[in-house]
């Protein structure tokens, strides 16, 4: 088993998850071929770990390119993504990949579509034992029926390119009405809210559709950005062998095999629930590596040998401390929530960042100076 004998290709785009891929991979002596949409990329092509780079039309040419240019491998090529509806098309090309790539999926041509729905995960989760959020599904303008207020409201997928902006806590029916006339959707899944104390990710492997599963890094955030999102947090290896136990069971039920995160939200009670799966890298993929867990090699690692082993790792992983350094600087700073110089200090207490990386500096620099170029034209 030679890993470098393969290729690796990434379907992503010009932000920092391809990049954190790019990366990881990279620092591993592997040099991905990626496929973007972007027609002038200015963030992962300055990356120096970058094998090849190229632009397609639509998400849907990405596959069509990978069959046209490298269904006859020797050794079947790695192929990743970090968006939900290029995932989602991959899965329409299943049966066309099956053999010829090793790719995540979840047994059948179709069943990725069908995971990403919200409704489908809840009931697998619940189904394992896991905490469930009451849910009921409603047509835009209805109201629930089992629900006590305040509910929260969201997409029934992530599909939806807007499907953030249907995100509302709405404390009594005249909120709710008002949510659903911002609302850019006809399915909306009402959830009871949940009074958040922390929100925690873990990121996982499953192989050969959900057989042996590991769950290797989880999160718990210090700061939240204005959409809910973590940005300044722990990254910490991860434990919890019952846990584990449950999520395993989730991915054999689902028959996925790929990499993965699994969100909770834990209340001030310490209760801890289910939110939701990502079948696919997050934003903060690079950031596992330095942790301990190179998440797009072990994959392939594991996949070749038909076995996760953590033997190795587990002895040297190490807690991290990780910093969206854009997005926390603009919501800690910019907005007063915090000062510059406690911002500049976390800053410097931080492990590992989104953009910046002491041996790629070009990615980090480039955006910089694009974003100056922005600024530059709106002020003339």
């Amino acid at each position: 088993m030679n890993i470098l004998n393969h290729k690796f290709i990434i379907l992503g785009s010009d932000h920092s998850n391809t990049l954190g891929q790019i990366r990881s991979l990279g620092e591993k002596g592997i040099r991905p071929i990626v496929i973007i949409t972007e027609k002038n990329p200015f963030i992962i092509n300055k990356s120096k770990y970058l094998g090849e780079l190229h632009i397609v039309d639509n998400i849907h040419e990405g596959p069509r390119y990978v069959l046209e240019h490298y269904s006859n491998e020797k050794y079947p090529p790695f192929i990743y993504t970090d968006r939900d509806d290029i995932m989602c098309v991959i899965d329409d090309y299943y049966d066309e990949l099956k053999g010829k790539f090793i790719f995540w999926n979840a047994g059948e041509k179709g069943r990725i579509r069908k995971l990403i729905n919200k409704e489908e995960q809840i009931a697998i989760a619940a189904e394992c034992g896991l905490n469930v959020i009451p849910t009921e599904h409603v047509k835009r303008g209805e109201f629930p029926k089992n629900l006590d207020y305040p509910i929260f409201t969201k997409a029934t997928n992530s599909l939806n390119p807007f499907w953030k902006a249907n995100a509302f806590i709405c404390h009594n029916v005249q909120e709710l009405e008002e949510a659903y006339m911002h609302m850019g959707v006809d399915e909306v899944l009402l959830q009871q809210y949940i009074c958040r104390k922390d929100e925690t990710g873990i990121e996982g492997i499953s192989i050969d559709g959900g057989r042996d599963v590991k769950l290797l890094v989880f999160t718990s955030s210090y700061r939240f950005s204005k959409n809910g999102f973590g940005i300044y947090k722990r990254l910490i290896p991860f434990k919890n062998e019952e846990l584990e136990d449950k999520v395993a069971r989730f991915m054999k039920l689902a028959r996925y095999t790929g990499i993965f995160e699994i969100e909770f939200i834990t209340d001030k009670n310490g209760i801890q629930y289910f939110l939701e799966v990502n079948f696919r890298f997050t934003q903060f993929n690079h950031a596992c590596a330095s942790v301990g867990f190179n998440m797009p090699y072990l994959f392939a690692k594991w996949c070749l040998q038909n076995k996760c082993d953590t033997s190795k790792l587990l002895s040297t992983a190490r807690e991290k401390v990780f910093i969206y350094e854009l997005e926390d600087f603009k919501e800690s700073v910019l907005h007063g929530n915090t000062s510059f110089l406690h911002w500049l200090l976390d800053f410097f207490r931080a492990d590992c960042y989104i953009y910046i990386d002491s041996r790629d500096m070009r990615p980090f620099l480039s955006l910089m100076s694009h974003k100056l170029k922005k600024m530059l034209k709106k002020e003339k």
